[in-house]
């Protein structure tokens, strides 16, 4: 035992010494390799140059040395070896913070791939969002589809550095496409586009379709948002008609019950407004915009809940995409009103089995209050409804124990697709209250 000790104690000895010295021995060679990877971008092969700048690329951070060459070759004549610097410096991340002008001018190039890859590489660089957003905001009339939707996605990561560029594009832009856009990254941002309300809610009126349902859909994404913004609502009604006038105070993540009651403020503020005119375009003329506005109420949740009856009117749309996402937003809702369930199995019997399947899942979701409604369904004389209420109860589990004698006497029932529901049924109820019943150790 003393002598295998003893070869532990060297062992471990050998490798605490030896240890650091290999490790700068490793980041030594891993530099050496760079700095080859960084003579090869002289190369005059363009394809010898596109894979050195890609090899930089899977260096991350380890490349620094290399951002300024990088940046350079931002100038190289061939677009892939272009869109791989790009790229590479994206990879970099924030330690290339010098290069964002270098790719803010690649923003310009006269590729679509570079353009694209230079907006994507800009999205590691949130702490220079006043330097990048409005750059960005011009690729939202880009030619190029996907330059479009990368220059959008960019602005929602950059959260409220790209507020005001976004609102700016709803106010004075002319193309249709673009207010889409701006709306889409507005969405992205999150809470912090709550300084954009007044735009978006405008942008619920505009006579185009799709205008209509990006607002619809970045709502949603606003008033879901629990994230802690780094701002906080000043009233002032001569600032903005909502009175939001954002200024930079605490440091994240620390929070504190003034902090807390704010931040409750400013999120209750948002959900007041959203709602309702979420709720009223319900009625919209099209039905991707309706659907658009179910679920941004279904990603709201409970705060939806003033949207209940609005959203029930709508369960028997003449869409079925309608109706599969007002079914969806009730059990997202959580709102277990009689009003609720009886809607919820009248859907039972819609003609689309997508909506069915939403229905019983939202019931599912309603737990307990929805088991005595549910025993009621198993005497519909309607053989779908009888199975869908099965069907439910099973995925209820252990709370719908009092629906175990009705299920018992769906075991005789006329339809062979009921009985083998209702058995499935017993059998996971009783599972789950034997598991409860088993005493934890």
């Amino acid at each position: 035992m003393t002598q295998l000790l003893r070869v532990v104690a060297v062992l471990v000895t050998v490798f605490c010494v030896s240890s650091p010295v290999s490790a700068d021995s490793s980041h030594e060679s891993l530099q050496a390799e760079i700095r080859v990877l960084i003579a090869k971008l002289q190369n005059e092969n363009s394809r010898d140059r596109q894979e050195a700048v890609e090899a930089l690329g899977t260096f991350g951070e380890m490349a620094r040395t290399a951002i300024v060459p990088l940046v350079t070759t931002l100038d190289d004549t061939t677009v892939n070896v272009r869109a791989a610097a790009a790229s590479a410096i994206g990879s970099i991340g924030t330690s290339a913070n010098v290069s964002v002008p270098a790719l803010i001018s690649s923003l310009q190039d006269s590729n679509a791939t570079v353009r694209l890859t230079a907006a994507t590489a800009l999205s590691r660089f949130p702490k220079k969002g006043s330097l990048i957003a409005p750059a960005l905001g011009k690729l939202l009339d880009d030619p190029d589809e996907s330059v479009r939707l990368t220059a959008a996605s960019t602005l929602g990561a950059l959260g409220s550095q790209s507020v005001p560029v976004l609102r700016n594009a709803l106010r004075q832009h002319p193309d249709p496409s673009v207010h889409v856009m701006a709306l889409a990254a507005l969405g992205g941002t999150g809470i912090y586009a709550e300084r954009a309300l007044p735009e978006i809610l405008a942008a619920l009126d505009q006579p185009i379709g799709d205008i209509r349902r990006a607002a619809a859909i970045a709502l949603g994404k606003v008033a879901s948002d629990k994230t802690w913004p780094e701002t906080r609502p000043w009233r002032d009604r001569s600032a903005d008609p909502l009175g939001y006038d954002p200024k930079p105070i605490w440091p994240r993540p620390m929070r504190t019950p003034i902090r807390q009651t704010l931040y409750t403020r400013l999120h209750s503020a948002v959900i007041e407004v959203t709602v309702p005119a979420l709720s009223q375009i319900l009625d919209d003329p099209e039905p991707e915009v309706r659907s658009a506005a179910l679920r941004a109420l279904s990603s709201i949740g409970q705060e939806s809940e003033p949207a209940v009856p609005f959203v029930i009117a709508v369960i028997v749309d003449e869409d079925a995409n309608v109706r599969r996402a007002a079914a969806t937003a009730l059990g997202n809702i959580r709102e277990s009103s009689e009003r609720t369930l009886k809607s919820l199995i009248g859907a039972f019997t819609d003609a689309d089995s997508d909506v069915r399947l939403a229905a019983s899942r939202s019931i599912t979701k309603l737990g307990a209050p929805a088991v005595p409604v549910l025993i009621k369904a198993m005497k519909d004389p309607e053989p779908t409804v009888r199975v869908l209420a099965a069907t439910t109860l099973e995925n209820i589990g252990e709370e719908a124990v009092i629906a175990i004698p009705i299920l018992s006497q769906a075991l005789d029932d006329d339809d062979q697709a009921v009985r083998l529901a209702a058995t499935y049924a017993l059998e996971v109820i009783e599972e789950t209250i034997e598991a409860s019943d088993v005493p934890s150790h």
